[in-house]
C-alpha cells in the first residue's frame, strides 16, 4: 500500500494570502501608472466628496428702490376701523414710504398680504414685510395681483407695492 504525501493546510493558505497580496499590489501599481499617480477613489467616496465639497460663492446685493420712491397703496382689509389710515401714516413716517389715499379692500382677509404690483418690486415688498413684521412668505409675488385680490382696480394702476391690513396686523396699528 502506498502512502499519499500528507499536505499541511497552514502552508497552502500562505502560500494564497501571498499570491492575493501580490496581485493587489500589481492592480494599485497599474491604476497609479494610469490615473497619474493617484489610485481612483472608489465612487461612494467620489460621491461623498462632491457634496461636501464647497466653494465660495459670490454675493450679490440687491439696491433697494428708497421707500420715498415706493408708492404704497394700504387696504383696509379687516371690514371695520380705520386700520388703513393708521398704517398709512406709520409707514409714511418712519420709513417714509409714498402712501397713497387709503382705502378698504374689496373683502375681508385673514391674514395680511403684500401684493407686487410693479414687477420688479419683489425685493422691496421683502423689506416691507420685515418692517410691519410678517414673513416674506406673505408677499404675492403674481404679477399683476391674482384677480382674486381683494384689490380695487384704481389701486392697481397707482401703486407699485399694496398692502392689504388683516387681522394679524390690526393689533399693531
Amino acid at each position: 500500500m502506498t502512502r499519499q504525501p500528507v499536505r499541511d493546510g497552514g502552508s497552502q493558505t500562505v502560500k494564497g494570502v501571498v499570491v492575493v497580496v501580490v496581485l493587489v499590489a500589481l492592480g494599485i501599481a497599474v491604476l497609479a501608472r494610469a490615473g497619474g499617480g493617484h489610485a481612483p477613489a472608489p465612487a461612494a467616496a467620489r460621491q461623498a466628496a462632491a457634496t461636501t465639497t464647497t466653494t465660495p460663492s459670490s454675493t450679490t446685493t440687491t439696491t433697494l428702490v428708497p421707500a420715498a420712491q415706493i408708492k404704497l397703496q394700504v387696504l383696509n382689509g379687516v371690514g371695520t376701523g380705520s386700520l388703513a389710515g393708521e398704517w398709512s401714516n406709520k409707514l409714511k413716517a418712519n420709513p417714509g414710504y409714498q402712501t397713497l389715499t387709503p382705502l378698504n379692500a374689496t373683502a375681508t382677509v385673514t391674514s395680511s398680504t403684500i401684493y407686487v404690483v410693479t414687477p420688479g418690486f419683489v425685493p422691496e415688498a421683502d423689506a416691507l414685510a420685515s418692517v410691519v413684521g410678517l414673513p416674506t412668505s406673505a408677499v404675492n409675488t403674481t404679477t399683476p395681483p391674482p384677480s382674486s385680490a381683494p384689490i380695487p382696480s384704481s389701486a392697481l394702476s397707482s401703486a407699485n407695492l399694496v398692502l392689504v391690513i388683516g387681522p394679524d396686523l390690526a393689533a399693531s396699528a
